[in-house]
């Protein structure tokens, strides 16, 4: 059985579940005032940087924007929560956002604050990766 990578998390050292932060993740943004969930994708280029892409005609009809580059903006820490749950925030300079990240193994929790007003949550979103991601990441061997 392959074992995934051990991977330096910035402030925290060598962890071996934080591995799959990186890459593309499908987001669903649970937006006020909306029904339905807005998809989009999140890109994870480092643990510095992403880009938050929403699907056009759903960023039109709730005002938000197509596109949103993020930094990080913290340290990277462990969770009260444990269970390796990490947590940090990205910055969006351009959006004036700031998200809350906190990634359980398989999941990627976004909590969007409008950065000039810390009180006021803007919307919440859940990153997850697609069966699909995995069976491409880790294809079964037969043996």
């Amino acid at each position: 059985m392959p074992k995934h990578p051990t991977i330096d998390v910035p402030n925290i050292g060598s962890m071996d579940h934080a591995w799959d932060v990186l890459g593309e993740w499908t987001v669903d943004f649970e937006v006020p005032f909306h029904d339905d969930t807005i998809t989009g994708t999140l890109q994870v280029n480092s643990w510095m940087e992403a880009e938050l892409d929403i699907e056009p005609w759903a960023a039109a009809a709730t005002g938000l924007p197509e596109r949103v580059e993020l930094e990080r903006a913290s340290r990277v820490h462990l969770t009260d929560a444990g269970g390796g749950a990490l947590q940090w925030v990205f910055f969006s300079a351009e959006d004036r956002w700031t998200i809350q990240a906190t990634l359980w193994p398989g999941s990627l929790h976004l909590f969007v604050q409008d950065a000039d007003d810390p009180d006021e949550q803007l919307f919440r979103a859940v990153a997850y990766r697609t069966r699909d991601y995995y069976t491409r990441k880790y294809p079964l061997v037969a043996r």
